[in-house]
């Protein structure tokens, strides 16, 4: 597993732990006798069932640019359109095509008919792929990057139903080609093929692809980043965040984790006696190990740094209106996942 702080160096039987092996901006770990998952798991990423639940959700794009072809989402601007909006006094210029002359007989005014614009919303879904998201704590539950794959595909295959327009970014330390920019409901088997075929790529450097991402695109529009955040401290996915909202994007952040990354039991190993074993424990991305002992002091300390990451990580999501979503991979995803996605506003 990985985690998400430097864990203070304490004493354990017949060794000191070298201090600052786990640095911020390095913590992705795993217990060596915790077997990575992904590549074996053979459960579809998505069943009849569930894709016939998303048919019936909608995408909420909030204050997120929309352009201008035509979709499903309303927008506040007015124009010629057959869902009327509202009247408005004849001005010079105005289509004389649109005066309502039943108005003009009753009120001995010139109205012209207002209606509804529905414009098309651009869908980025982020995905994180490194190496930290392919991994599970036990065979129970799948890996993070598979949850990860099932909560794009469900939003992808929202918005393609719903004619808004798609792009699905997988980054490592790179951004790998994307699918999309796309639109239709003819693309969504294209997209969950797109998504079945995707593996982990390495190393990841969330706040760089980020910044990437969105000096690339001209227009900003609905991001959503689906990552487990262990990429660069708090006050780095702060600084990314930041620059999203002032370059005009809405962001929603879905926040990936297993159950075993929250505990601090999964870290305990063997036990003889009443004295915990040491511990050997496997940055998943660089090689990197550390042997520790899981005693009780170290396990504190473990939950208060979780604890306050956490909080510095929710904290910089509400400081810079990003919606914050967090799932743990044990969940049902056809149920309590949907739900939460709509409780937070990012479906309907």
């Amino acid at each position: 597993m990985r985690l998400p702080f430097s864990l203070p160096p304490l004493p354990s039987p017949g060794r000191v732990l070298p201090a600052g092996v786990l640095r911020p901006g390095s913590r992705r770990v795993q217990p060596v006798s915790t077997r990575p998952a992904g590549g074996n798991e053979t459960d579809p990423l998505f069943d009849e069932a569930l894709l016939a639940r998303l048919r019936r959700l909608v995408l909420l794009s909030g204050r997120a640019v929309t352009e201008g072809l035509a979709g499903e989402h309303r927008s506040r601007r007015r124009g010629a359109s057959p869902e009327f909006a509202d009247f408005k006094s004849y001005s010079q210029g105005d289509d004389f095509r649109r005066i309502d002359w039943n108005t003009y007989a009753r009120l001995d005014g010139l109205f012209v008919r207002l209606s509804e614009v529905t414009t098309e919303l651009t869908v980025h879904v982020l995905l994180d792929a490194s190496n930290s998201m392919d991994w599970r704590a036990g065979d129970r539950v799948p890996t993070k990057f598979v949850y990860a794959r099932r909560v794009a595909g469900a939003l992808g295959y929202v918005a393609l139903w719903h004619f808004d327009r798609v792009v699905v970014a997988p980054f490592g330390e790179e951004l790998a080609p994307p699918f999309g920019p796309t639109q239709g409901r003819a693309q969504i088997v294209p997209l969950l093929r797109y998504l079945e075929s995707l593996r982990s790529l390495g190393r990841t450097d969330l706040p760089a692809a980020l910044d990437r991402y969105v000096r690339a695109r001209r227009r900003p529009g609905l991001l959503i980043l689906v990552s487990d955040l262990l990429s660069g401290d708090p006050g780095d996915i702060r600084e990314s965040l930041r620059t999203l909202r002032s370059r005009g994007w809405q962001t929603v952040v879905v926040h990936l984790l297993d159950e075993a990354e929250l505990a601090p039991a999964a870290l305990t190993g063997d036990v003889v006696g009443d004295r915990p074993q040491p511990t050997e424990l496997l940055e998943v991305e660089t090689g990197e190990r550390l042997r520790l002992t899981p005693t009780k002091p170290v396990l504190l300390r473990y939950q208060a740094a979780v604890d306050a990451w956490l909080t510095e990580v929710e904290a910089a999501c509400a400081d810079e209106r990003v919606e914050y979503v967090r799932l743990l991979t044990a969940w049902p995803f056809d149920t309590l996942v949907l739900r939460l996605l709509h409780q937070h506003g990012v479906v309907a």
